[in-house]
């Protein structure tokens, strides 16, 4: 069936393949329509060249929750964020975000509220990482009405995706949906289409232990979610591109 298809499916998330990666020399294997995120400050510069190798990609600026204590400090943030924001003209805020698992929440609290507000502040859609802090990012966001942005990875039930499509908040549909019992496979039938993209977030969670091809991994993403809501695949890869248009554009 992936063969049948030829249809470029547009991946909403990925990154840099590591720390040492050099967008001139090495290759990544992210389709031409790709939102490549940063994970750290040390990739800023680096996602800049990559979207003069690669003009249809979108890049965008931020710090990880998991990196920000070896990172910029957080009185330092704003203003290099800004400064970068106007010189370089990134397409997108992030990653940012809140982890429970992992750090400390207050401090990701502090530099997550300076992500949204610069976001908002450029008219930039945001992308976050959220894990088991939904109802914490949730009450933040509503301090931040005009903010657009997707939830990266998401995996929790229907009700909560209303919750974030009311705040302005797309899907990322990832390698989860592969798991049989995990929450975004039981509320995927439901969730509606045009609140949903496909991202690889590679080369951080592969479709199958090690990712080869972000490209392979993403149609595979899509022609599952057709098959979960009973809908045509090419309908369904036509509506998610054209979501990621719509919110990177």
């Amino acid at each position: 069936m992936l063969n049948n298809l030829d249809h470029e499916v547009y991946d909403a998330h990925c990154h840099l393949s590591n720390e040492s990666y050099n967008p001139t020399t090495n290759i990544v294997t992210a389709p031409a329509h790709s939102a490549v995120a940063a994970t750290s400050s040390h990739d800023w510069s680096k996602l800049v060249i990559y979207r003069q190798i690669n003009p249809k990609a979108k890049i965008g600026f931020g710090i990880h929750p998991w990196n920000i204590e070896r990172d910029l400090p957080v009185d330092k943030l704003e203003a290099q964020l800004r400064a970068q924001i106007e010189q370089q003209q990134p397409d997108f805020i992030g990653e940012t975000g809140l982890d429970m698992l992992k750090g400390n929440l207050n401090l990701q609290l502090e530099y997550l509220k300076i992500h949204l507000q610069i976001a908002q502040d450029f008219n930039l859609p945001i992308i976050l990482h959220c894990v088991r802090a939904h109802n914490q990012l949730l009450e933040l966001l509503g301090k931040f009405p005009k903010l657009r942005g997707m939830i990266h990875a998401y995996n929790a039930n229907f009700e909560t995706a209303k919750q974030y499509r009311r705040k302005n908040m797309q899907l990322g549909i990832g390698s989860i949906i592969l798991t049989s019992n995990s929450q975004l496979t039981k509320s995927s039938a439901h969730l509606p289409l045009e609140q949903l993209l496909i991202e690889s977030d590679a080369p951080y969670m592969p479709m199958t232990g090690k990712q080869t091809s972000n490209s392979t991994d993403c149609l595979t993403y899509a022609l599952e979610l057709a098959m979960l809501q009973q809908k045509n695949p090419s309908e369904v890869i036509a509506r998610v591109n054209q979501n990621w248009l719509n919110l990177f554009s």
